[in-house]
């Protein structure tokens, strides 16, 4: 994999662009979750990094080096003024001087990594003058680095690895229950032809806003080393035309190459899920999870 090939400095460095690059298309402001999405689906290098989990062989705890590497940029870009957030809101907004950025002739290492160095000198001086302990500007270590983690990315890396180690008509299983929590009712035909050009279930959704009914086919595909790609795409096209849907939904936990997302966008309809987005989806929904409530210590608190 291409940013296995990279060190730590240098993802965090490749990262950054896009960030700016996507927050600027967006007109200056989006959630976390959105500019990961958004820098996927640009760079399938990038994609690729974003659904990798490792392991520590340390705790043996499975973590996302992209996560790590994400938002360390992020902080970068805040702490050079490119961008703001606030904590524990998912938002991140392009300052003026984000949004006038010429990507073209922006030089990510004396725009951002260098100035971004000092202060997590001048942090680790004074951490090292309060504590009396070494820290260093950049953690290389990712097994230290996974006790950053936050909270809910911990919860995303813990859920995609338990999707990942479902069968296949467990996964199926899933996917329906999500869709049938959306509101799709699906019928024995859906199991009738499972086997049978791609379609994994076939059902109805009741628009209750305007009383319209629409057919749906969904397609689920559990892959855990490779994307979906354009001919699986193509076949699924042609299995919505055999039935007649009015629209399909194609459910992968894992990605869709850029070529799988313009063939789903050239024919007709289709919903594409993938690994992210069935993540959100089954924490909107609350589906075979359980929501707890903690607490975190505002600053207030620190010395």
């Amino acid at each position: 994999m291409y940013f296995d090939t990279l060190n730590s400095e240098e993802q965090i460095s490749q990262l950054i662009k896009p960030i700016i690059e996507v927050l600027q298309e967006a007109g200056g402001q989006l959630d976390r979750s959105e500019i990961r999405d958004r820098i996927s689906e640009k760079d399938e290098r990038i994609a690729e990094f974003e659904q990798k989990i490792y392991t520590s062989n340390k705790t043996g705890n499975q973590y996302k080096k992209f996560d790590f590497k994400f938002n360390f940029a992020i902080k970068e870009l805040g702490y050079v003024g490119v961008l703001s957030y606030e904590k524990y809101n998912p938002k991140i907004t392009l300052t003026s001087e984000g949004s006038s950025i010429d990507l073209s002739k922006f030089d990510v290492k004396t725009e951002v990594r260098d100035k971004a160095r000092k202060y997590w000198e001048e942090h680790s001086a004074k951490n090292k003058n309060k504590k009396n302990v070494t820290a260093t500007p950049m953690v290389e270590d990712e097994e230290n680095e996974s006790e950053k983690e936050e909270f809910l990315d911990d919860f995303r890396v813990k859920l995609q690895s338990a999707i990942a180690n479902m069968s296949p008509a467990k996964f199926e299983q899933l996917s329906r229950s999500l869709l049938t929590r959306m509101g799709v009712q699906f019928t024995n035909k859906g199991v009738q032809v499972s086997n049978d050009g791609g379609i994994d279930g076939y059902g109805y959704h009741i628009d209750e806003d305007d009383f319209r009914t629409t057919r749906v086919v969904i397609q689920c595909k559990r892959f855990n080393t490779s994307p979906v790609s354009e001919p699986d795409i193509n076949q699924f096209l042609g299995a919505m035309n055999k039935y007649q849907a009015d629209y399909g939904v194609f459910i992968t936990n894992s990605r869709f190459t850029n070529n799988a997302r313009e063939a789903a966008r050239a024919g007709t309809p289709i919903t594409l899920i993938d690994g992210n987005e069935l993540i959100k989806l089954i924490i909107r929904y609350e589906l075979y999870i359980t929501p707890v409530t903690t607490y975190v210590l505002d600053d207030f608190y620190d010395d």
